[in-house]
């Protein structure tokens, strides 16, 4: 399996979403239109903060999520991160994650991929063991989180697995271990993969590839067999 062939199973995805507010909420409207997603805005007779929205997949009901978890993750992707409680805090935005799974989004920013990529982090945290996959395309960009790193490795008993382009030499750090890519297999991706020790209910990935345009394309999921075929593929990657 390659990124490609992964994010090629979730094009033509049938979500739907429809936005319930006052006018001031089209904005959320047209930014998942350029994520390519089906949506609509209807008005309702409300303030912004008690708008909502509707997701629908395969013309089946999935959830109502509170506006101001879809404008956060749109249009302040950021906001929160690094609070105490975590992204995972939130009770809209868990139900924005688990609706948008399994989603593929064309126009995501290093921002967004950050605020999920915490979300699972989190997670790891939380479960405490298991092993933990990330590429960070570079391993110069692994500076910018090592203190969140060191703590993850520090305060449990992950065993993280670090990949990225050999521009860097990576300080020994216990409980991580870096893989200094020799080919351009994941040169181009954001991927996280978390296994959570074999627990079916914890297990996230999060895969997206850099487009020619500059904004990334990608996908999570919670789903325990893509979450294990990604794990399983990015271990076999030469680094």
């Amino acid at each position: 399996m390659t990124v490609r062939t992964l994010l090629r199973r979730f094009e033509g995805s049938d979500l739907t979403v429809t936005v319930y507010g006052p006018p001031s909420v089209t904005t959320v409207v047209e930014r998942l239109t350029a994520q390519r997603v089906d949506a609509t805005w209807r008005t309702l007779p409300t303030g912004e903060t008690e708008a909502f929205a509707v997701i629908h997949r395969d013309g089946a009901f999935a959830e109502t999520v509170p506006l101001t978890a879809l404008e956060t993750f749109l249009c302040e992707p950021t906001a929160g991160i690094g609070d105490s409680g975590g992204p995972d805090s939130d009770p809209g935005r868990q139900l924005l994650r688990s609706a948008l799974a399994n989603t593929l989004l064309s126009s995501l920013t290093p921002a967004q991929l950050l605020a999920t990529s915490q979300e699972f982090e989190d997670r790891a945290y939380r479960v405490g063991e298991g092993t933990l996959r990330v590429s960070f395309q570079s391993l110069s960009i692994f500076r910018s989180q090592r203190a969140r790193y060191e703590t993850l490795a520090s305060d449990t008993a992950l065993d993280i697995h670090v990949y990225g382009r050999a521009d860097w030499e990576p300080p020994t750090i216990p409980g991580i271990t870096f893989h200094p890519l020799t080919d351009s297999t994941l040169e181009s991706v954001w991927l996280l993969a978390f296994d959570a020790a074999g627990d079916d209910q914890n297990k996230c990935a999060l895969v997206a590839e850099k487009t020619e345009d500059g904004p990334f394309r990608g996908v999570w999921t919670y789903s325990p067999r893509l979450v294990d075929e990604i794990m399983t593929t990015v271990a076999a990657v030469d680094g």
